[in-house]
C-alpha cells in the first residue's frame, strides 16, 4: 500500500484548485454582457419674442414646450465625417453633426455651433418644427448653420464608452432673428429667438 505524503496531498490540493480557477475564468469569459442602459433623455423648445415698451425698454414674451422623456427619439449615428446626433419628440427635431476630425480622443469635451461668421467651427446644426392638426402638417425647416449669422451654442460631450458605444452629454442652441415657425413666410414680421436645449446620458452609438 502506498502512503500518501503531505507534500503529495498538497501538490494535489494545488493542481484541483488551479483546475477550479480556469473553469471559474472561463465561466466569467463566456458570460453574456450586460445590457446596456436605458437612455436618460431630456428636450425643450422656446421662442423668445422681444418687445419694446412705451418707456423705450425691452419685455420678453413667448412660448414653448418640455418633453417627458418617454415622448423622445434620439439617435446617434457615427459616419465617416461626422458624428450625427438627432433628437425628435413633439413638433420638434434638433439635430447635430459634430466633425469627427475634431473629437477629442476620448470624445469628452465642447464644441460650438456653426454659423455664417464662424464657419470652421465643427458642430452643424438644423432644427424643424412641424405641426399636425386638422388633418394637414405645417411648419418650417431652420438651418441655423447656414443661415444665422450669429449663432450661440454648443454640444458638450460628458462622457462616451468607447466599448460599449454609450455616449453623453448635452446641447445648446440660441439662434437669434429667427421668423416664427408658423410666419415664415410673412417678411417683415417679428423675430423671435429659438431657444434648444438637451440632456443625453448613454445614447447608443451605431455605425452608419
Amino acid at each position: 500500500m502506498k502512503t500518501f505524503t503531505r507534500s503529495f496531498f498538497l501538490a494535489t490540493l494545488a493542481a484541483a484548485s488551479g483546475l477550479f480557477s480556469a473553469c471559474s475564468d472561463n465561466d466569467r469569459d463566456n458570460a453574456p454582457a450586460p445590457a446596456d442602459p436605458t437612455p436618460a433623455l431630456q428636450m425643450s423648445s422656446y421662442f423668445d419674442f422681444v418687445t419694446t415698451t412705451p418707456a423705450g425698454g425691452t419685455s420678453h414674451s413667448g412660448y414653448g414646450t418640455g418633453y417627458r422623456p418617454s415622448d423622445i427619439k434620439a439617435t446617434a449615428i457615427l459616419g465617416p465625417q461626422v458624428l450625427a446626433l438627432d433628437f425628435e419628440a413633439g413638433t420638434d427635431n434638433s439635430y447635430f453633426e459634430v466633425d469627427r476630425a475634431k473629437l477629442g480622443a476620448q470624445w469628452k469635451g465642447t464644441y460650438a455651433l456653426r454659423c455664417r461668421n464662424r464657419p470652421t467651427d465643427p458642430v452643424f446644426t438644423s432644427y424643424v418644427y412641424t405641426e399636425r392638426k386638422n388633418g394637414g402638417i405645417s411648419g418650417a425647416i431652420y438651418r441655423f448653420s447656414e443661415t444665422t449669422r450669429e449663432l450661440t451654442g454648443n454640444v458638450t460631450i460628458t462622457a462616451y464608452d468607447a466599448k460599449r458605444q454609450l455616449v453623453s452629454g448635452t446641447y445648446e442652441v440660441r439662434a437669434p432673428e429667427q421668423n416664427e415657425p408658423n410666419a415664415t413666410m410673412t417678411f417683415g414680421g417679428p423675430k423671435c429667438t429659438i431657444i434648444l436645449e438637451g440632456i443625453f446620458e448613454n445614447l447608443k452609438v451605431k455605425a452608419q
